[in-house]
């Protein structure tokens, strides 16, 4: 099996690896927003489950959609000590890690956010006699 080391400087079962402790991030940034919304908005934990796999995919398609997404050149220059100066240029955004937590973050609010409307809506319609409890 002939591997594209410069595509991944590493081994890819450590890239899988890391993917997989990316995920499981997700998962626990998920699950504990998760419960903090419903711990405050008083709708119960039944959601925390379904709040810990979107925090996983928020993070995992927060962090990709970074890789993959084009963004404008950016070039840094750093001046060395004895004299040399290193480059670095960079065609996609640099810090993937903080658009991967606030979408781990967010889809979880939003999924909890989305069961108090429903918790609401449905208290409404019994308080109204429109459905029977």
């Amino acid at each position: 099996m002939h591997y594209h080391t410069s595509m991944f400087p590493v081994a890819p079962v450590i890239v899988v690896i890391a993917f997989i402790l990316y995920a499981l991030a997700g998962m626990a940034i998920g699950a504990f927003g998760g419960w903090l919304v419903s711990f405050a908005t008083k709708c119960g934990q039944q959601g925390i489950v379904r709040d810990a796999f979107l925090g996983s995919f928020g993070f995992l398609a927060g962090f990709f959609g970074c890789m993959s997404m084009p963004w404008p050149r950016n070039t840094v220059l750093e001046h060395l000590e004895g004299g040399g100066m290193v480059a670095t240029t960079m065609n996609r955004y640099q810090h993937p890690y903080r658009v991967a937590i606030v979408v781990a973050v967010l889809l979880p609010l939003l999924h909890e956010l989305y069961r108090l409307k429903r918790a609401r809506a449905k208290l409404t319609q019994i308080m109204d006699g429109s459905v029977r409890a």
